[in-house]
């Protein structure tokens, strides 16, 4: 498992704009950075995950409450202001069911198919806003010099009403 970038953390921050009134919903939370994170921000955080070993092992902040769930159960049952989605499985699913609920929404994604797909079914329920491809270098010693090394890119796509 992969855990979400400080640095990407920083820019889906600026994007979703989390009031300390609301309710944020981390779907695919994995090792819960990104919802430890965003805790100090708000009132609550759901962490949902399908993975039952995640959930166990996952250490989280007093108003973080963790949810061994398939997103999109949780997505029609709780109520949120605020959604970050970590992974794509039943992606097109979830965004029908949190566009219809969620101020905000984004999704992080690696692959460029699995984004175009997204920005379509965004489109498609009339709450897209941007897509952006996140780069970011980090510096290391080579030689006695600094050199920087790519981290992946992430496709960041985010919408809402």
């Amino acid at each position: 498992m992969k855990a979400t970038k400080e640095e990407v953390i920083g820019i889906l921050f600026a994007k979703l704009k989390p009031r300390k009134e609301e309710v944020f919903a981390d779907i695919g939370c994995g090792s819960c950075i990104v919802s430890n994170f965003f805790a100090d921000y708000v009132s609550k955080v759901y962490a949902v995950d399908i993975d039952e070993n995640i959930i166990k092992s996952a250490k989280v902040k007093e108003n973080v409450e963790l949810l061994h769930m398939h997103g999109l159960e949780f997505l029609k049952k709780y109520d949120y202001d605020a959604v970050f989605f970590g992974g794509s499985r039943d992606i097109e699913e979830m965004l029908e069911v949190a566009g219809k609920k969620a101020r905000r929404i984004a999704v992080n994604l690696a692959r460029i198919e699995t984004a175009c797909k997204v920005i379509h079914a965004m489109k498609e329920s009339g709450i897209f806003k941007e897509a952006l491809i996140v780069n970011v270098s980090k510096s290391y010693e080579l030689a006695g010099l600094t050199a920087f090394k790519t981290i992946n890119p992430i496709f960041m796509v985010v919408g809402g009403v």
